[in-house]
């Protein structure tokens, strides 16, 4: 493992500024938390009110289910986003003086619905790993889940300082990169970055639910990949955009509206401003969409795309990863499309471009059909 998840080579757990941790809440974060300390040697204890999610959490090795030992370094809370003021604000009480975090969503009304509860305490530390899945519960958890993610880490302007050390170390021994903001400052830039984008694909998908089934079936990637979200946690996602309502309305009237004037321009009749207004908000998301990190946070890359069609029957698809797994070729990317009414699909497959020519040839040697094209920034 790299020095930036689980436990770097040559460390050991005292190289960080705790040895054992106490997550509340086994869901997808507070699980994949607790697998990733538990890989870096820390002492994870877990608590939840539903034993089932407990039992799966234990089951996979997130640690133990029991109250924290004694001498708990640091307690993660990792409860919806309603319930962690009440939450953070008993287990502060019953650990006094040591260092507790949330991961909630939204930072700055849990803030202060702490500080209601609870005061100014030096110990509390608001964070939010920005990392996640549209599965929720333990079985969707992983330790590689924060690998190469941001970490946001929220103080207030009484936190302690060695609160904020341990709950960046927290960060680092899951993989993650911590990074300092303001409660409020992160509320409104994830309204952009996460909480709009949820709604939207809800949208978009709530726009075709009244279609046939067969006329949907006809839908291709595009609608697919941008209606990915839609799938998420309603309870969960309810309660983000709750509580952190201005900014979400701030964040969809800057979807929405230049939606509406093209909306409008369309309406009006004129094909060239319609092709300038539309032409313009395409160049404009094609700057935003080149601004987004890849792989692992880096720049975007631009891969090359192989398409190879796959028959629909059982062992087809693996046939065609051990393919390319035999011809030593690194697999960027991988999606599947299916065609409506065919006994066959495609598999895109995403590869360097100086791959691309090579792997062709040889699957085509081996009998797939194969046809070559391009997809940006994957």
């Amino acid at each position: 493992m790299s020095a930036g998840g689980g436990q770097a080579s040559g460390a050991s757990v005292a190289a960080w500024r705790f040895r054992s941790l106490h997550v509340v809440g086994t869901g997808l974060i507070g699980t994949s938390v607790a697998l990733a300390a538990s890989q870096a040697g820390v002492g994870v204890t877990l608590a939840d009110e539903d034993e089932e999610r407990l039992r799966r959490a234990v089951e996979r090795g997130a640690g133990q289910a029991s109250a924290p030992h004694t001498g708990c370094d640091l307690v993660v809370v990792a409860v919806p986003p309603a319930a962690v003021a009440e939450v953070v604000a008993h287990v502060s009480r019953q650990f006094v003086g040591v260092t507790v975090t949330h991961v909630s969503s939204v930072q700055a009304r849990p803030l202060l619905d702490i500080e209601r509860r609870l005061g100014r305490s030096a110990h509390v530390v608001g964070g939010h790993p920005i990392a996640g899945r549209e599965q929720s519960g333990p079985d969707a958890a992983s330790a590689e889940l924060f690998r190469d993610r941001a970490w946001v880490v929220c103080p207030a302007t009484y936190t302690g300082a060695e609160a904020v050390d341990t709950v960046e170390s927290l960060a680092r021994v899951c993989g993650a990169r911590p990074t300092r903001m303001d409660p409020v400052e992160h509320d409104e830039l994830l309204a952009r970055l996460s909480h709009a984008p949820q709604l939207v694909a809800s949208a978009l998908a709530a726009a075709v639910a009244d279609l046939p089934v067969g006329a949907v079936s006809l839908a291709g990637s595009g609608l697919r990949d941008t209606t990915r979200l839609a799938d998420s946690d309603v309870r969960l996602w309810t309660e983000i955009i709750s509580a952190n309502p201005a900014a979400v309305a701030h964040a969809l009237r800057a979807v929405v509206g230049p939606l509406s004037e093209l909306a409008e321009v369309l309406d009006g009749g004129d094909p060239a401003a319609a092709a300038g207004h539309a032409a313009d908000l395409l160049r404009r998301g094609q700057a935003g969409r080149a601004m987004l990190p890849g792989k692992h946070g880096q720049r975007p890359t631009v891969w090359a795309t192989v398409s190879v069609v796959v028959p629909d029957r059982p062992g087809a698809l693996a046939e065609l990863l051990g393919a390319v797994a035999g011809h030593d070729v690194n697999l960027e990317d991988l999606r599947v499309e299916h065609a409506p009414g065919q006994p066959e699909g495609a598999a895109e497959l995403a590869v360097a471009p100086h791959a691309q020519g090579k792997l062709a040839e040889a699957l085509r040697a081996d009998g797939w059909s194969v046809t070559l094209g391009t997809n940006a920034d994957r």
